[in-house]
């Protein structure tokens, strides 16, 4: 008798490890236990799949403007600052809202009495508000050339003239103009699973303001940013 106990209780200790194992794998699956750590590309948005965040995002950017039509010639070159937000409507398009500033100087010498002329230097703020369109080429690569355009509206600040380093004067007074804009860029997306990108654009805007003080302007600001 004890020796078959002894048998069936040598099978019983054999049989058990492979009860278990099943057992143990179900319990790794049971709801409440850990997920597994996701892998990079698989940590999508924490947003729902229709929510407005997975597609509406910010920018900012900032570069060099030349001015390409100077009008009366007040103006030849400047900086620029730019913030907007963007909505990516589908792979391949997105719409812009954008304020830009465009912070503008010139200089000119007036012929003196002697063989010395008077130094005048021109400054001004444009603010430009913006929408425009881009078409991104290729949409699932991370680095995609694109194009963009739009129209606007612009106000040229009061320009004030600095004679000689002396003290400032109003030389010409502000003025309102609608515009439009055209341009090309290049972006390159930071994560593959992410919109952050870095870009570079240069945007041609034509300021309609042939009919004001400061004649006729038209700008070619490079500009490079972040949008995500």
């Amino acid at each position: 008798m004890v020796p078959l106990l002894k048998r069936h209780a040598a099978a019983l200790l054999l049989i058990l490890p492979l009860i278990a194992l099943p057992s143990a794998t179900l319990a790794q699956n049971t709801p409440g236990q850990p997920a597994p750590i996701p892998q990079p590309g698989q940590m999508g948005s924490p947003f729902p799949k229709d929510h407005v965040w997975n597609h509406v995002g910010l920018e900012i950017a900032g570069g060099y403007t030349p001015v390409i039509g100077k009008g009366q010639g007040y103006f030849s070159q400047g900086f620029n600052v730019t913030g907007g937000v963007v909505d990516h409507l589908s792979a391949h398009w997105s719409v812009l809202a954008e304020v830009e500033i465009f912070g503008l100087h010139g200089s000119e010498t007036l012929a003196g009495s002697g063989s010395q002329g008077s130094a005048t230097t021109f400054t001004n703020t444009l603010l430009g508000l913006d929408g425009a369109a881009s078409y991104d080429f290729l949409p699932r690569a991370r680095t995609s050339p694109y194009v963009i355009g739009g129209g606007g509206y612009y106000r040229i600040g009061p320009t004030k003239s600095t004679v000689a380093g002396n003290s400032s004067l109003t030389a010409v007074d502000s003025a309102s103009a609608a515009g439009f804009n055209a341009g090309a860029g290049i972006r390159h997306r930071l994560f593959p699973d992410r919109r952050m990108e870095l870009f570079a654009e240069g945007r041609y805007h034509y300021i309609a303001s042939g009919s004001t003080a400061f004649g006729q302007l038209s700008l070619l600001p490079v500009t490079a940013g972040l949008r995500w």
